[in-house]
């Protein structure tokens, strides 16, 4: 199975350093040992040029790096989910395809739904 996973630069950076040989995750995707996981540096959100309901009010969409969630609060009125407008993700095209040796549960240690990977680096793309 292969997964696709946002990094923010300064954590993209540090893996592919080789300073950072581990990633913590929600699992939602029921990662496992032999998985290909193609990390893509993520620099956040292109601001809405025109909204077709609010124009400039739009409210922005904050990415928690975290929670790997989008948090955005949109009036019941909104039709954002059709517009797709508020989707506009910026990459730098930099990528780093890892492949998962081991992983940890950490729900003893508080965070569950969670885990931590080792893995090998296996091939870094920079289209930057």
């Amino acid at each position: 199975m292969t997964h696709h996973l946002k990094t923010l630069p300064e954590y993209f950076q540090t893996v592919i350093d080789g300073t950072k040989p581990f990633e913590i995750r929600n699992n939602d995707r029921g990662f496992k040992p032999g998985d290909r996981v193609i990390l893509e540096e993520f620099e956040g959100y292109q601001d809405i040029p025109a909204c077709p309901d609010f124009g400039a009010n739009c409210p922005p969409v904050e990415y928690d790096p975290y929670n790997e969630q989008d948090y955005h609060k949109i009036p019941e009125d909104c039709r954002r989910h059709s517009c797709g407008a508020y989707r506009k993700e910026l990459y730098t095209g930099r990528k780093c395809l890892i492949k998962i040796k081991d992983i940890f549960e950490l729900d003893a240690a508080g965070f569950t739904g969670y885990v931590a990977f080792t893995f090998d680096i296996k091939n870094i793309i920079d289209k930057s």
